[in-house]
């Protein structure tokens, strides 16, 4: 009983010991089998013996069995320890001596386990017993039998827990068998289980594998899916799912195992083609990037370059803006470069930038320096990019490949504006918008490199091209367009000399853009620029100087700003050199300011000053254009001055140095006046004359200046000229009449004057005829000057009539001087008839007195000699009534002259004829007081 109980409380012992050690077999174990040894390293300690608890605990349980009649439960469970202790003791070993062979452990474990199963049928673990036995037989090399085993488990337990494990046991044996469609039944059992079964991950991967063996690649893909699925879940495409990374060493070593095996089927079948067929099948995942991916590497590893970059695309193709689609766009990039391939190198990075610009989608919700890889790569590829168009339409020379470098380079710069290259890389953009033409934004850029990045070897290069790009641009515009422009580069021209002064061009672009400024107007900054070009060291050359010089002068000039002008001109002309046609022309404008300033002085009402201006203009600026008028003009201010003498000589300078001048003219006219005003008549007559005889006058300046030069030639005493003048006026100017008239008459008077009786009546009687034909050109002055000059035309027929004297025979000579009254009344009753009051009245009085006249010569014509006595009596007596006739009619008349006088008129005429009735009729006319009495009888 004692060493009963002795081994009862040893085996109590052994079986909690042996519990221990249990815990990893089935029932009590993890996920672990055999299979497992295959895939994991263990560590062993080639010095450490077995554990003496493991080993006592061997021994109590040999003993405990060698008793009889124990418990059979006890002894079968005691039977099952040992053998598992046998089995364990048996792989520790094993992998310590790495022993190949049936080892004693083994077969001493295979021995309890069947002994077991023989002697207790009914043994409740006896599925477990199965398991180990089927162990046991694995680890000692006998497949078989192990096969075997599993299988027995799987006809008598169908419903064991470990069941997944058995099979997937069995599969693994299967596999190892190259029995690949009965593996895949075990494997697909393992998988019927569920992923809550510990084997179900494996059982999908070797699963797959079976069926990859059995040829029926594309059918494992299903399984193979399950294990990413598995392991980097199931979300759909874009972001999330579990990152490759983050799995553990085992897990990642299966992932990447399960990738290439399907990669190596899509290869075998249309390859991206097939994995797109495949995704569309099953649903889109978080991690189909690492198919595309591990394809693609595939067959960069079998150096198919274009189907591993086709690949990577079709990734790209789906959704460029996923996480890791830049990469396998760089990935493309890089197989086309390896394969040598290098437009296609190209095209990749263009569709690199294209998608992954900082304006793209890709960028919507994501930061730059999360992205550090895609951004170096879009820098390079920018720059590649760029650089490629840029050659091939150097190469080309179309428009559109400068218009596409231009836009990768500005993408580049917008992307990358710190980078070091930066201004070298918008100086190439400026080159390719030059050379598409697109000059506004080539000199924009140009601007940009000089002015807009720290000083570099292209600044002052870029900013001088920009002024070549505002040039061009300029000849596509107009109107308003053109002249903003041209100011823009009126400014670019400015500043770039300005901010590069040491550049060879600087001062003669500062120049030509002070042209410009000067030119729009600008006169004050045209000035500030003109006098810097001057301040320059060193100096810069003569023309630049002359040129600004002129600037400043001209610019003074404009302002009105005379007095500053002369000197700069003065300057400017100095620098002008041997340059005869520049000198030629400063001079000229010298001339003009000189001659402004007197004008301004003019205008200022400083005439002296102005004078001395004017007169200045030819010592300045001999040979000037501008010298006769500046002469001319002095002598116009010394006339409003009254400075006659002085006029005169400037003029008279004038008119001998410049005699075809076309103000010659108008120096007559001077001349004239200022003769006129110094009481020089005839000097003054002489340049009237001189202005009547120029053709080029107009005809009423001729027709005045005749008359002026006639009165100033009769003003001087020289009647000759005048008349000269006069009869030119009035051939020159038959019209207007009066003015004619006027002309005549004094013409007429002069001829009197000169005792020159037939020009007298010459002129009268051209006056008379002019009067006669002027019809409604007539005028009271005309037709009173055509009385007078008819009434003067009278005269001589009276003068006549008188002088014929009555002679015996009376009768005889009674004839001529009857003929003679009827001229003189004929010459009168013209007058008359011309009804001009004091014409009329004198010519009334003429004839009244040819009455009168008449009897009075009858009276005492020549009597007969023959008659004496009462025979002379009678015939004086006859006389007498023959000549009472008459001075009835001599008193009819002058009561008619006479009778004017109640109508206002009594001019000498009338007087006269009141005296001639006073005598002719003395008792009626007789008494003045009497005269209003008598003048109303006549009525």
């Amino acid at each position: 009983m004692r060493g009963a109980a002795a081994a009862g409380l040893a085996l109590l012992a052994l079986l909690g010991c042996a519990s221990a050690v249990a815990q990893s077999q089935p029932g009590g174990r993890s996920s672990a089998t055999i299979g497992d040894l295959n895939s994991h390293q263990v560590e062993v300690q080639r010095d450490t013996l077995a554990s003496p608890s493991v080993a006592k605990a061997m021994e109590n349980y040999r003993r405990f069995l060698e008793l009889q009649n124990t418990d059979p439960r006890l002894r079968a469970e005691a039977m099952r320890r040992l053998g598992d202790l046998n089995l364990d003791a048996g792989e520790m070993q094993r992998m310590q001596e790495e022993v190949t062979a049936t080892d004693l452990a083994g077969a001493e474990a295979i021995r309890l386990y069947t002994t077991l199963l023989k002697a207790y049928p009914d043994y409740p673990r006896n599925d477990q017993v199965l398991y180990q036995l089927a162990r046991a037989y694995e680890v000692t090399g006998q497949a078989d039998p192990a096969l075997a085993t599993l299988d027995q488990i799987v006809r008598r337990y169908p419903k064991a827990p470990e069941l997944a494990e058995v099979q997937f046991r069995r599969g693994e044996l299967l596999f190892s068998a190259k029995r690949y469609p009965e593996a895949e039944q075990a494997y697909a059992a393992v998988i019927a289980r569920g992923p809550s079964s510990g084997f179900y991950q494996q059982g999908l991967y070797k699963h797959g594998w079976s069926l990859f063996k059995e040829s029926r690649a594309e059918d494992g893909l299903a399984s193979f899916g399950g294990v990413l699925d598995h392991e980097l879940g199931t979300l759909g495409g874009g972001r999330g799912g579990v990152p490759l990374g983050g799995l553990k060493r085992a897990d990642r070593e299966l992932v990447e195992d399960t990738l290439r095996v399907m990669s190596i089927t899509f290869s075998y079948d249309e390859g991206a083609a097939s994995l797109e067929k495949y995704l569309q099948a099953h649903g889109e995942r978080a991690y189909e990037y690492l198919l595309y991916q591990k394809l693609g590497d595939l067959y960069v590893d079998k150096q198919r370059y274009q189907d591993a970059a086709t690949t990577y695309r079709a990734y790209v193709a789906r959704d460029p803006y996923t996480d890791q689609a830049p990469n396998l766009a760089n990935a493309a990039i890089e197989a086309y470069a390896k394969g040598g391939f290098s437009q296609l190198v190209l095209d990749g990075k263009h569709e690199f930038v294209e998608h992954y610009n900082f304006d793209s989608p890709f960028w919507k919700d994501r930061r730059r320096a999360d992205y550090p890889r895609v951004v170096e790569e879009l820098k390079v590829n920018l720059k590649d990019v760029a650089t490629y168009f840029h050659a091939s339409a150097q190469k080309s020379g179309r428009i559109e490949d400068y218009q596409e470098a231009a836009r990768w380079y500005r993408s580049y710069l917008k992307s990358f504006p710190e980078d070091p290259d930066s201004a070298a890389t918008n100086y190439l953009l400026a080159e390719a918008l030059f050379s598409s033409h697109d000059y506004a934004d080539a000199a924009a850029e140009y601007e940009h490199t000089a002015y807009g990045y720290p000083k570099n070897d292209k600044s002052a290069t870029a900013a001088y091209a920009a002024l070549v790009c505002y040039q061009k641009a300029e000849e596509s515009l107009s109107g308003a367009d053109k002249q903003a422009w041209h100011r823009r580069a009126t400014d670019a021209g400015v500043k770039f000399a300005q901010t590069f002064p040491e550049h060879p061009d600087s001062a003669g672009v500062l120049t030509r853009a002070d042209e410009e400024i000067f030119a729009s107007g600008d006169h004050l900054r045209a000035i500030s620029i003109a006098q810097s070009i001057l301040a320059r060291q060193p100096p810069v050359d003569n023309a630049k100087q002359r040129i600004a010089w002129t600037i400043i002068a001209q610019s003074h000039f404009d302002d009105g700003e005379y007095a500053a002008a002369e000197p700069a001109y003065v300057q400017a002309r100095a620098l002008a050199g041997g340059d005869q046609k520049t000198q030629a022309d400063l001079t000229e404008r010298l001339a003009a300011t000189v001659y402004k300033e007197g004008a301004a002085k003019q205008q200022a009402g400083d005439a002296n000053g102005a004078v001395a201006d004017y007169l200045r203009v030819a010592s300045v600026a001999p040979g000037s254009k501008i010298v006769p008028n500046a002469q001319y003009d002095a002598a116009a201010q010394l006339l409003t001055l009254k400075q006659w003498d002085h006029a005169i000589s400037v003029l008279e300078d004038f008119r001998r140095q410049y005699p075809q001048s076309p103000l010659s003219a108008d120096v007559t006219r001077k001349l004239a006046v200022a003769y006129s005003e110094s009481n020089h008549p005839g000097e003054a007559a002489a340049e009237f004359e001189r202005i009547a005889a120029n053709p080029a006058e107009d005809h009423a300046v001729q027709r005045e200046a005749l008359m002026q030069s006639a009165d100033l030639y009769a003003k001087a005493g020289n009647t000759g000229k005048s008349v000269t003048m006069l009869e030119k006026f009035v051939a020159a100017n038959p019209s207007p009449l009066v003015d004619a008239e006027e002309a005549r008459q004094r013409l007429a008077d002069y001829a009197v004057s000169g005792g020159d009786t037939a020009r007298r009546d010459y002129w009268y009687r051209e006056i008379i005829k002019a009067d006669a034909a002027a019809g409604a050109a007539r005028t009271d002055r005309t037709h009173y000057l055509a009385a007078r000059a008819q009434l003067a035309l009278a005269e001589p027929a009276r003068d006549a009539f008188r002088a014929v004297r009555l002679t015996a025979p009376l009768k005889k000579s009674l004839e001529v001087k009857r003929h003679a009254l009827d001229a003189a009344l004929d010459g009168y009753r013209l007058a008359a008839d011309y009804q001009v009051a004091e014409v009329t009245t004198a010519a009334t009085y003429e004839m009244a007195e040819l009455y009168r006249t008449l009897a009075h010569d009858v009276l005492n014509s020549e009597r007969p000699k023959s008659l004496k006595g009462d025979a002379l009596d009678e015939y004086n007596s006859l006389l007498e009534e023959q000549v009472f006739p008459f001075e009835e009619q001599a008193i009819k008349v002058h009561e008619l002259n006479a009778a004017r006088a109640k109508d206002g008129v009594y001019d000498q005429w009338v007087k006269k004829s009141f005296e001639a009735l006073a005598q002719l009729k003395p008792a009626r006319y007789g008494k003045t007081e009497q005269v209003s009495d008598v003048v109303a009888t006549l009525e």
